[in-house]
């Protein structure tokens, strides 16, 4: 097995694919670690493409359990059983995907950032959004997580990998070069963690000014998972909405007593309201 993680450059995977191809068996199992880049892109490069695959590892990835096991069209079932395997042995949790765009976390996470960034744009202070998650019982607040990935990483995921326009708060935030609090010490929040007077114009120019209850921010954050985990559903990129919710409580921090998002948006009603149906039979 080979797990390949140079950085995200295709020009560079392809190179160093090609030279792999030259020294290892042919039936070497060789994976990418890629976080962005499409897995049947990648595979082109490959002798033999159906024991390609993708396995992304999370940061860090001495502490995080969750690897993504990304099916391309050519990779074939031993492959993915072999990869399982090398999972097992790693003591890490799969999560099954064929390949799209985020795959299954970021695919998540995304819709979420992106909601959290128009409530900014509204004038709802980002101290109160972070607030209303983490009692909601996630680690750390979708503005705060923003500034812990980096901006600059988050805007460019969104923007090449994703293909997705970014809403005004993050396209100021990026082009005044504000990278994230742990990247240049300038973010949404200062250093000390108090939300940074500077950062607040580029959010909200127009000063506007909005309240909501705790309740109903978490419903409006919360809705884009479901909504998420709906489309991933069908488009078949998972098998069940299971995998959704490994992927969001061990990926992403969702509470593992709420069972995930799939799971929650059918005990609160919210599958039923939005389409009609439960997510789990």
């Amino acid at each position: 097995v080979v797990i390949e993680a140079v950085f995200e450059d295709p020009a560079i995977k392809d190179k160093v694919y090609k030279e792999l191809c030259q020294v290892v068996a042919k039936d070497c199992l060789l994976a990418t670690n890629t976080s962005s880049l499409p897995v049947d892109t990648l595979a082109g490069s490959v002798l033999n493409p159906e024991r390609f695959i993708g396995a992304h590892f999370f940061s860090p990835v001495w502490m995080m359990e969750l690897l993504e096991v990304i099916r391309g069209k050519a990779t074939s079932d031993a492959t993915v059983n072999n990869m399982m395997a090398v999972c097992a042995a790693l003591g890490k949790r799969p999560v099954v995907c064929n390949d799209n765009p985020g795959f299954v976390v970021n695919a998540m996470l995304f819709p979420y950032f992106i909601k959290s960034l128009e409530l900014l744009a509204e004038g709802v202070g980002m101290d109160k959004i972070d607030a209303a998650m983490m009692k909601f019982g996630l680690p750390v607040g979708p503005i705060r997580l923003l500034d812990e990935v980096g901006i600059d990483v988050s805007y460019l995921v969104l923007t090449k990998s994703l293909g997705m326009v970014p809403p005004a708060a993050l396209e100021n935030v990026y082009k005044a070069g504000r990278y994230g609090r742990n990247k240049n010490g300038k973010g949404f929040y200062t250093k000390e963690g108090a939300p940074d007077p500077e950062a607040l114009p580029l959010i909200n120019p127009a000063n506007n000014q909005k309240e909501y209850s705790v309740d109903e921010l978490q419903e409006m954050l919360f809705t884009p998972f479901a909504q998420t985990g709906h489309e991933l559903l069908q488009k078949k990129v998972v098998a069940d909405p299971r995998s959704i919710d490994i992927g969001a409580i061990w990926g992403v921090g969702f509470p593992g007593d709420k069972g995930g998002p799939m799971k929650w948006a059918d005990l609160i009603g919210l599958s039923e309201k939005l389409y009609g149906k439960k997510f789990y039979k």
